[in-house]
């Protein structure tokens, strides 16, 4: 069993190099984290941190959440779990898999073979999982579970972003713009909050949604980051609602093109769920000239490489 000192989250700034980057005048690098855990990848690794240290110390056996057939935080709570020592329970949307093995996404298989408990539910069951009275009636069921939520975005995972936010200003200290992707938007909100903590320059944070219709999640956003994206003079975001393609877990032509090019011109992988969208948002950012000339440009790999399907793995 892996001790929770022994997490190692420092990752390499990566520079992109292109003649398309010449010529719109802009520097690029992907912040490989990635590379940050063998099993717990990407931003996962930031928001169960400061969780898998609170269920230590409440003495929890096990850790429950929610998600899709696609969810990294599925995948990384399991490996979690198997690396820490807790058992693992998923509760999972779509009642239609449960007795369909075989149509398992890769994410779903591999939190499987890592031990996790999976549960499935219909989608208007699955609609509770915010819910206090459901949320209560679960840790009566599973009293030795530790509860996170769908995505793993609550305040202990917003503070795992402070380190990787102090790792990129010491990393590219003038950083202006940085992209990711957006599944509960966790991951931005943390970066938004703690960004501006080690400059007084803007910071320019775009998320780049993997969802249909997901301006709900910008007052969600706001709430948990405490900074609203139409303030000046600290770091400003966006949460972009045009690069999703046919919604969530669907990768069309334009953004399958997108990925490819990417990966076979610069030999860093994609998964096929959030990464892809975030590259193929970015690349369309540029081409619309909305990247000033000068910007120097972050993108951030959030890992889910457990997601990509078997002929895509290298």
């Amino acid at each position: 069993m892996e001790p929770l000192n022994t997490l190692q989250e420092f990752t390499s700034l990566t520079p992109l190099n292109h003649d398309l980057f010449d010529e719109k005048e802009i520097q690029v690098w992907m912040k490989r984290d990635d590379l940050n855990h063998p099993t717990i990848q990407g931003n996962k690794l930031h928001k169960l941190k400061y969780n898998l240290a609170a269920a230590k110390q409440q003495g929890k056996e096990s850790l429950l959440t929610f998600g899709g057939a696609y969810s990294n935080h599925i995948a990384a709570t399991a490996a979690a779990g198997k690396s820490f020592g807790f058992k693992t329970i998923g509760f999972i949307r779509g009642d239609e898999l449960e007795n369909q093995p075989d149509k398992w996404s890769p994410t779903l298989k591999e939190a499987h073979n890592n031990g996790m408990q999976l549960h499935f539910l219909n989608r208007m069951d699955y609609r509770q999982k915010t819910r206090a009275h459901f949320l209560q009636q679960l840790q009566q069921q599973f009293p030795d579970s530790y509860i996170l939520p769908e995505g793993g975005t609550n305040e202990l995972a917003l503070q795992g972003f402070e380190e990787l936010s102090q790792q990129l200003a010491m990393q590219c200290p003038d950083w202006t713009h940085l992209y990711c992707a957006v599944g509960t938007g966790g991951t931005l909100a943390g970066l938004v909050k703690f960004s501006a903590s080690f400059t007084d320059q803007p910071r320019h944070l775009l998320g780049v949604a993997t969802l249909k219709q997901a301006s709900y999640l910008i007052p969600t956003i706001e709430q948990l980051c405490g900074i609203h994206h139409n303030q000046k003079g600290v770091t400003q975001w966006q949460l972009l609602q045009d690069y999703c393609g046919q919604g969530y877990g669907k990768e069309n032509t334009d953004i399958h093109t997108a990925r490819i090019w990417f990966e076979d011109l610069f030999e860093i992988p994609l998964d096929p769920v959030y990464t892809n969208k975030m590259i193929y948002g970015f690349l369309e950012e540029l081409a619309a000239d909305k990247i000033p000339p000068g910007a120097k440009v972050i993108l951030y790999h959030s890992g889910g490489l457990q997601g990509r399907l078997p002929e895509m793995q290298t």
